[in-house]
């Protein structure tokens, strides 16, 4: 059985690291977290106060002039509570998801989207463009990137049909 209280403080941890890396006022975030036995990824999107430009981490040190040494040391610890996250999943005999996105607001609202699915087969930009358009509602800009968006939707679209058919 998964303890409320330590999932809640894990919760906390990852946002309070999110928070400390973010610079100026936001609205929203979107942080997306794989981490298995092998692999630890994370990144996130915010939006800034008044802005409907969501900005990626890992932009953050250019764009507001912070040492790469602070930032990375931030993306450690987020990486850390994602991985304690991970571990408290695995270590409860709960199936371990294979990635997360975590949702929050500057009010305090908190929504995860915990996911299951294969990985190890995964095309980590692929997934970067679907995870984009999912999420933040994006477009690739270039081309091939969104002829191979257009292909991936019409896809899950007759898998949908095929699923509806067979009912």
């Amino acid at each position: 059985m998964m303890d409320e209280n330590k999932l809640s403080s894990i919760y906390q941890d990852i946002a309070q690291t999110v928070v400390e890396t973010i610079p100026e006022e936001w609205s929203k975030v979107f942080v997306y977290g794989e981490i298995n036995e092998d692999v630890r990824k994370a990144f996130f999107f915010y939006y800034p106060e008044n802005d409907d430009s969501p900005i990626h981490s890992h932009n953050i040190p250019q764009r507001f002039d912070i040492g790469e040494e602070v930032y990375d040391g931030l993306w450690y610890k987020l990486l850390d509570g994602l991985e304690k996250l991970w571990y408290e999943f695995k270590n409860n005999n709960q199936e371990p998801w294979t990635n997360l996105t975590f949702i929050f607001n500057s009010e305090g609202k908190l929504k995860i989207d915990y996911d299951y699915e294969d990985l190890s087969e995964a095309d980590d930009y692929e997934s970067r463009i679907i995870w984009k358009y999912k999420y933040l509602g994006r477009l690739p800009e270039d081309e091939d990137d969104q002829e191979f968006l257009r292909k991936y939707l019409q896809s899950i679209e007759e898998k949908e049909n095929e699923n509806d058919n067979e009912q």
